[in-house]
């Protein structure tokens, strides 16, 4: 009587020595058991073999979308692809400074509705730290990195950038009115250009002036608590029936006026 073979063995030792041999199985299938085992073995290589490709392509895929510049192409597209912070840590200030200057001049409906909370929060974002980068970051998107100019006007074009964006910029009204922007000045305060799309209006403490025609964004005198803590108020009219007033807190970050807070007075 010849040896046990090794499969055998292993059958012995787990008390299936009544198991039917390999030769037996293969002898006791007909066609169709055999066409079953091949479909079998064929779904088992496709399964390994979709599972590999699709494994390495996604990391093919994840190693591209790493790049900053790609990245930065798809948030043109649609910004709400991924949370602000996100968008930060990936993308860093340089390409958040292109993608907010981006943002600012789009003027679809569509993309203004979703892009408005996601600046929101990258300003706030950016304004929270107190490093070089951001700040500088900071003071680009606001167009107030000239420390030679006056400090008030620095804050003004801030705080008009902060509310309006870039463009600085307010729907004329429903006849067509323009949009004007009013700003009541200090009397040692310098008149100077803060790019509101529009007409503007410096108003002498007691100067009388009449109601608008149209939209209106409206600034107060700014109120220095120091030298690098300032507040301002400003009302947002965009309709009779639909505006706000807001009061933004500034600080002075490395020569850097940046908005860290901001309260909402009252809503129409």
């Amino acid at each position: 009587m010849s040896d046990p073979s090794p499969l055998e063995r292993i059958l012995q030792s787990l008390g299936l020595e009544g198991f039917p041999s390999l030769e037996r199985i293969a002898q006791s299938m007909d066609p169709i058991a055999w066409t079953l085992v091949l479909l079998l073995l064929g779904a088992v290589l496709m399964a390994v073999y979709f599972s590999l490709s699709t494994r390495y392509a996604f990391a093919r895929l994840d190693e591209v979308e790493a790049t900053p510049e790609l990245l930065l192409f798809r948030l043109k597209q649609d910004p709400a692809q991924m949370t602000p912070q996100s968008i930060l840590n990936r993308l860093g200030g340089e390409a958040t400074l292109e993608l907010l200057e981006f943002g600012d001049q789009m003027t679809t409906t569509s993309w203004r509705f979703q892009w408005s909370a996601i600046r929101e929060e990258l300003l706030r974002l950016l304004s929270r730290q107190d490093a070089f980068g951001p700040i500088h970051v900071l003071g680009r998107y606001y167009q107030s990195t000239d420390s030679g100019e006056q400090d008030s006007l620095r804050i003004r074009r801030t705080a008009l950038i902060h509310k309006l964006g870039q463009r600085r910029y307010l729907e004329p009204g429903a006849d067509g009115s323009p949009a004007q922007l009013r700003l009541h000045r200090h009397p040692a305060e310098q008149i100077g250009e803060v790019g509101f799309d529009g007409p503007t209006i410096w108003i002498d403490e007691g100067q009388e002036i009449g109601d608008p025609n149209g939209p209106l964004v409206e600034m107060d005198v700014v109120d220095f608590a120091t030298v690098e803590d300032a507040t301002v108020r400003m009302r947002i009219q965009r309709t009779p029936s639909a505006g706000g007033g807001f009061v933004l807190r500034l600080e002075k970050r490395r020569k850097i006026w940046v908005v860290v807070s901001e309260a909402i007075e009252w809503t129409l």
